[in-house]
């Protein structure tokens, strides 16, 4: 059971999402979707950069965790949701209303990889929800800087576009990036040189 929730918690590591989100860029740059690529790199880099700042800032002020049970926002939850979630926006925007698209894509998958960090017992409740609600507002972000009412892409724009991600996620799932140390590590210098 252990080592099917990694597996499936896999497809949201940074290790998986880093490169995968620069493969969509570079695939939607190649097709002409200047606007999409501009919009795709925004909302997903703003969820990545949100929850880093959020990990930090956990780190400096632990006692707020002792107080509400929020320990380290889950980036798992919030990457999943921005980038599967965006990735169904660019495939099927514009043929079902984006907005819409957008918040079920991410509940749904902010749901699934939620629920495997709760099951794995890597994170609490209120982190879940705190990553939740910051992917949430990077798939929505996507939705409203890509377009609410833009017609969808081309047929082979999209079917090329879901051929990256799908190549993109086989090659990289399973690399993962030990970014909690990292981020950890970052507070432990803040603290340091603020001498909190």
């Amino acid at each position: 059971m252990w080592v099917a929730l990694h597996y499936l918690t896999d497809f949201a590591d940074l290790g998986l999402m880093l490169p995968l989100t620069a493969l969509t860029a570079l695939a939607l740059v190649a097709f002409g979707r200047w606007r999409d690529a501009l919009a795709w790199s925004l909302a997903v880099g703003g969820t990545f950069s949100a929850m880093a700042a959020l990990k930090v800032a956990m780190q400096l002020w632990g006692g707020l965790a002792a107080a509400t049970n929020l320990n380290s926002p889950s980036g798992h939850t919030a990457a999943g949701m921005v980038v599967y979630g965006g990735l169904l926006l660019l495939i099927l925007g514009g043929t079902v209303p984006r907005l819409r698209l957008a918040l079920l894509a991410g509940l749904v998958f902010g749901g699934f990889f939620g629920l495997t960090r709760l099951w794995l017992e890597v994170h609490t409740v209120e982190d879940v929800v705190v990553g939740a609600l910051v992917g949430l507002a990077g798939v929505t972000a996507l939705a409203w800087l890509s377009g609410l009412a833009r017609p969808a892409a081309p047929v082979r724009t999209r079917a090329a576009i879901a051929a990256v991600a799908l190549l993109g996620t086989l090659v990289f799932h399973g690399h993962r990036i030990g970014a909690e140390n990292e981020l950890q590590a970052i507070a432990a210098e803040i603290r340091a040189g603020l001498r909190i």
